[in-house]
């Protein structure tokens, strides 16, 4: 019985390097029950735009290049939370937008809706299972792990529009001095960034039950 009591001791004392984070072994085991355990499904965004002169992706719900694109599902979740995909990572350092255009004539909201800025940043982790997440605040350590202070998961409603803005209107300078007049925006926006285009990212959503992790 005491080499059992040592060998166990032994166990619980082990760490184990995984995707650059040192976990113990309390955690590991943790995060194998919550796959056993999941059946969940996450949500996830895509990048579908680059726009050179400004530096900037367009990432959200899906790829509308691609006619069989992958519809995401904020209310549900689109994607297996044991699957492995890139956690989307956002910085906001309050950038102003650039004066990329607003095309189309939107739908339930105005067209600005869907193509909202982030005032700030974002970029990509290596793939990980999203059940590998207790919650966001994990999510947000995952991201601040990889990239610096600051930086947190992407969440759906990031985008920030103002009505009426478009090209050089509402960007800038502009967009700056009429902050006041911002709204949330939802489905896709644009940030600071180039990331990869070939798999779907984790994000956060506040307001609906689609996330791997709690809130």
């Amino acid at each position: 019985m005491r080499m059992i009591y040592i060998i166990f001791a032994v166990l619980v004392l082990k760490t184990y390097q995984n995707d650059g984070n040192v976990l113990s072994i309390e955690k590991t085991i943790a995060g194998s029950q919550s796959k056993q355990l999941s059946g969940r499904k996450g949500l996830t965004f895509i990048k579908w735009d680059h726009l050179v002169p400004y530096g900037i992706d367009l990432v959200g719900c899906r790829d509308w290049y691609n006619p069989n694109g992958f519809n995401c599902d904020p209310y549900r979740g689109d994607t297996d939370c044991n699957e492995q995909r890139t956690v989307l990572c956002a910085k906001i350092d309050n950038s102003p937008r650039p004066p990329y255009l607003v095309l189309g004539n939107g739908a339930a909201m105005p067209a600005a809706f869907y193509v909202g800025w982030t005032l700030g940043h974002i970029s990509t982790t290596l793939p990980v299972a999203g059940s590998s997440f207790r919650n966001r605040a994990a999510v947000d350590a995952y991201c601040a792990q990889y990239f610096g202070t600051g930086w947190r998961v992407a969440t759906f409603h990031d985008g920030k529009f103002i009505r009426n803005m478009n090209g050089t209107t509402y960007a800038g300078e502009s967009w700056t001095t009429n902050a006041s007049r911002m709204e949330i925006g939802g489905w896709s926006y644009y940030a600071f960034g180039n990331v990869r285009n070939d798999v779907r990212s984790w994000v956060h959503i506040t307001d609906q039950p689609a996330n791997c992790w709690s809130s």
